[in-house]
């Protein structure tokens, strides 16, 4: 059973590995953008459950944990796209509050385990990956929560909010790629984190461009296909 859970595993990061770039690629909103997205995201959900299953069973909980805080990032970027009217005063459901609060208790998990051990002399690749990627899960839930509740919005960060999500999702995915096939790569540790590394500030550069045709008086509607929900 266990093994099957892994080849569904395995066959579902490949669907989100290769879908991602043709949704990143066709117009933004659009039907093809819709259809390519909800594929990379129901693959990304299998992906995590299939992940906690074998992870839980063979007691890595790495594994596990790692795939919680790689579906936040693509389930923050999937509930963004309900968050439209937040500049108008829209509060969060209690679907993100229960998204936000798992990811929360997960990557603060991650962070605390890779904190400890680090000042106790333990500089393991385990170590530097619980602290690494428990801080970037704990500054998302972070900024996540405070776009919730801040008094000042601004009118497309759903946007913003969406493209960082999907992204960093994708980020994820091709990390574990990268750590099971890329092994040439030294320090291990590198393995895993060199797609962060390579990818944030691309993330950061494409989301200001948008910013920055919005800001300039255009539309949404003229960047991408909104439709308000």
């Amino acid at each position: 059973m266990i093994g099957i859970f892994r080849w569904v595993h395995i066959a579902a990061g490949f669907i989100a590995l290769f879908v991602a770039p043709i949704a990143m690629v066709v117009r933004k909103g659009s039907d093809q953008h819709r259809l390519w997205g909800k594929v990379f995201f129901y693959a990304m959900a299998v992906v995590a459950i299939t992940a906690i299953v074998v992870g839980v069973w063979k007691n890595n909980l790495f594994l596990a944990m790692l795939a919680v805080l790689s579906f936040h990032l693509v389930a923050s970027g999937y509930r963004s796209l309900y968050h439209k009217r937040l500049h108008e005063g829209q509060k969060p459901a209690t679907m993100d509050i229960v998204v936000q609060g798992t990811a929360g208790v997960v990557n603060g998990g991650l962070f605390i385990w890779g904190f400890v051990n680090m000042l106790l002399g333990n500089r393991s690749t385990g170590t530097i990956l619980f602290l690494a990627f428990g801080l970037i899960g704990s500054l998302l839930v972070w900024r996540n929560l405070q776009r919730f509740y801040k008094r000042s919005h601004e009118k497309h960060e759903w946007l913003y909010a969406h493209m960082a999500g999907f992204l960093g999702g994708y980020i994820a995915t091709v990390s574990a790629f990268s750590a099971v096939n890329f092994t040439f790569i030294k320090p291990v540790w590198l393995q895993w984190l060199w797609p962060t590394l390579v990818g944030t500030p691309l993330i950061i550069l494409w989301t200001n461009h948008y910013r920055k045709k919005l800001s300039r008086g255009r539309r949404a509607r003229d960047v991408v296909e909104v439709r308000i929900k």
